[in-house]
């Protein structure tokens, strides 16, 4: 059988295979699977492939032939290729059914100035007098402004192009990816994208409907140079701005229009607010909700309240993007709750753009609540009028690129420095009572309560805060071969009658007890509070119905802590998100000590909690069935004990000291010693 030209034969697929060479001496492989075993098909592809790299390839060469700068032609052209896409893709949402076209419109425009913005040079961190001023004379009224301060703040960035794909564009031109040359090439990125938004928003216009092909209509209607920015139609006579009402706006003439309007089956009048006991139970009843419900009443009331709290005929999909949009304008500190009496929209003129403002994530969560709630309400009151579609879908509301955690988002990790000096404070070495745990002038006395253990079994744990305050009596086995506690759901961290504790099935584990907490004498601290009764091994952690748990320590004593911590040394803060250390950032620090490279990450992933990766380690190894617990507790005993830099070598055993419930752990603001006379 001849060679097919091109190709390569690999288990009897055939894939196409091409090298070119430039001229700058870079070498460019391209190889594509055919998707084939048949040669005579392989043979027609493979042809036709290899007539698209030569055509790609001459075009790349001629860019070669250049020299090496942003030519006019080059701007043009990414220009045209940008305005075209984006638009294709705009276009695309319209004939999308289970999209709001008004919506859209509105969402169009204010994208537009912002994207008009954010192309001009330096960053614009709040809308100035000038920007507002111009924004309205382009036919914004106030509330668009601030979307489009939010759109700017969130969407429409300079930071929404990366520099590593400006970078790759501009190679494949033979341009040099200098920082002026990438920041020209995000001007006419951004520019493309406004004009594209721009013409977008004219995609209702009479002339486009009518049009065969609606975006050579709208690319008609770009505007020219030096003209003012502007949301007039270019087929209309009138010079006002054109303002699209929102559907909220548009009333019926009567009772039998407002049902013909209902995007729904029936016109149900109740309002949102009454339903909202329905959808809690409902939910609780198939699972969807557990545990937490006051969370999830706070999104649903929020929702209501953003909404004006409609008849639930009334809504539609508009609802959707105001909610959104809402939730991205307000501050990360807002509680709405403490508001609900006033109209959002005179609310919503108070907030400002900031960065300070909600993560992506957080908005995410509550447009997750509201899609299980309208699936709920789709059985009745929101069941939608076609068929297979929803009339409000809170899952397709679309966010730009980002990062759950980054390196401007994360909170930094505390050292085994910063450790060893909260350990020298009074509360571990001799101190005073309730409220002078932390007074060096106190005295000399030494109480044992959560203030003093809890610290100690973050660090020698990596366990969380509410796991570690969590833990019943009985779930610390000291008697045991291997001393070890037991992190799993308990009525402890119960909620709305659900047990809790667990985050994710990876999370219940046995973790062996350091000797460090043996030698400080953790056991005779478990025996007392068990002589003494209690259920929980912190009680007084569950004294307070409003803060339980690790809120309640977090209230009461490591706040102070970090003050302590403040005294002495730099507290670690990102300077971007201003983040601080926390609690959790002790278990950041305790996943470090095992970043080595003799630490088996199966191990690792059982002592932290994490799930186990590799299909060896998830359906292979089986070492506690075949071994036994005491063994397995043992070895990760000693592998903890290997890798874990002993903070508290300093510390003196003292006797077991308990103060009265109501005081203990309440450890006052810190008091370094005063100089003698």
């Amino acid at each position: 059988m001849p060679k097919i030209p091109f190709t390569v034969r690999r288990d009897g697929r055939y894939y196409f295979r091409r090298r070119a060479r430039w001229q700058n001496g870079n070498d460019f492989s391209v190889i594509i699977p055919l998707s084939t075993c048949n040669a005579q098909e392989a043979r027609g592809r493979s042809a036709a492939l290899a007539a698209h790299f030569d055509k790609v390839k001459r075009a790349v060469t001629a860019y070669f032939n250049l020299d090496r700068t942003l030519e006019p032609e080059m701007l043009k052209g990414l220009f045209e290729n940008e305005l075209k896409a984006c638009l294709a893709r705009l276009v695309e949402d319209f004939y999308d059914p289970e999209n709001d076209p008004q919506a859209l419109v509105a969402q169009a425009r204010t994208h537009a100035s912002a994207y008009d913005l954010a192309q001009r040079p330096g960053n614009i961190p709040e809308l100035t007098e000038a920007h507002r001023k111009m924004l309205t004379d382009a036919g914004h009224d106030e509330d668009a402004i601030e979307w489009v301060a939010c759109d700017l703040d969130r969407y429409c960035g300079k930071d929404t192009i990366t520099d590593e794909t400006m970078a790759l564009i501009a190679e494949g031109l033979g341009v040099e990816p200098t920082p002026a040359v990438i920041g020209r090439m995000k001007h006419i990125h951004l520019q493309a994208m406004a004009e594209a938004h721009r013409l977008a928003s004219h995609f209702l216009d009479e002339d486009v409907q009518a049009a065969f092909d609606p975006e050579e209509v709208l690319l008609q209607k770009r505007r020219q140079n030096g003209e003012a920015l502007t949301f007039v139609s270019n087929a209309g006579t009138d010079t006002q701005p054109v303002i699209v009402p929102s559907p909220r706006d548009i009333r019926p003439a009567n009772e039998d229009s407002e049902i013909t309007a209902c995007v729904f089956k029936r016109h149900h009048p109740i309002r949102f607010s009454e339903v909202i006991p329905k959808i809690l139970k409902l939910a609780q009843l198939a699972g969807h909700w557990n545990r937490n419900l006051a969370q999830y009443e706070r999104v649903l009331r929020t929702f209501a309240w953003i909404t004006g709290d409609k008849a639930l005929g009334d809504y539609d999909h508009s609802d959707v993007a105001k909610y959104k949009n809402a939730l991205l304008q307000m501050p990360r500190d807002y509680r709405p709750a403490k508001d609900f009496d006033r109209p959002f929209d005179e609310v919503a003129k108070t907030f400002k753009v900031t960065n300070n403002a909600r993560s992506i994530n957080t908005v995410k969560r509550d447009l997750s609540y509201m899609s299980t709630a309208h699936d709920i309400l789709a059985e009745d009151e929101w069941e939608p009028k076609i068929p297979n579609t929803k009339a409000l879908d809170f899952s397709k509301v679309r966010f730009g690129k980002h990062k759950k955690v980054s390196p401007k988002t994360s909170r930094p990790v505390w050292t085994v420095a910063h450790l060893e000096c909260l350990f020298s404070a009074p509360l571990w070495n001799g101190g005073g009572g309730n409220l002078h745990r932390l007074d060096e002038n106190a005295g000399s006395e030494v109480y044992h309560d959560a203030a003093y253990w809890l610290p100690l079994l973050l660090y020698y744990t990596h366990a969380t805060v509410n796991e570690i305050g969590g833990l019943r009596v009985d779930e610390v086995h000291i008697g045991d071969i291997v001393p070890n506690l037991e992190i799993k759901n308990n009525d402890v961290r119960a909620e709305d009658g659900v047990e809790g504790g667990e985050k994710n099935v990876n999370r219940g584990r046995i973790i062996p007890l350091h000797g460090e907490l043996l030698r400080l004498g953790f056991s005779d601290y478990v025996e007392a509070i068990r002589s003494e009764g209690h259920r929980e091994l912190f009680p007084e952690l569950y004294l307070n119905g409003a803060r339980v748990g690790g809120h309640q320590f977090r209230n009461i004593a490591w706040r102070h802590m970090v003050t302590w911590i403040a005294e002495h040394m730099n507290v670690p803060t990102n300077p971007t998100s201003k983040k601080s250390a926390d609690m959790h950032s002790i278990r950041a620090l305790g996943s470090s000590f095992y970043a080595q490279a003799n630490a088996p990450d199966l191990m690792r992933a059982d002592v932290m909690g994490h799930a186990r990766t590799g299909t060896n380690a998830l359906h292979y190894s089986k070492r506690v069935e075949t071994h036994g617990m005491d063994q397995v507790l043992a070895e990760y005993r000693d592998f903890m004990g290997s890798h874990i830099e002993v903070a508290t070598g300093d510390l003196l055993k003292m006797p077991i000291k308990l103060l009265p419930l109501r005081h203990r752990s309440r450890t006052g603001k810190p008091k370094l010693r005063e100089p003698d006379k």
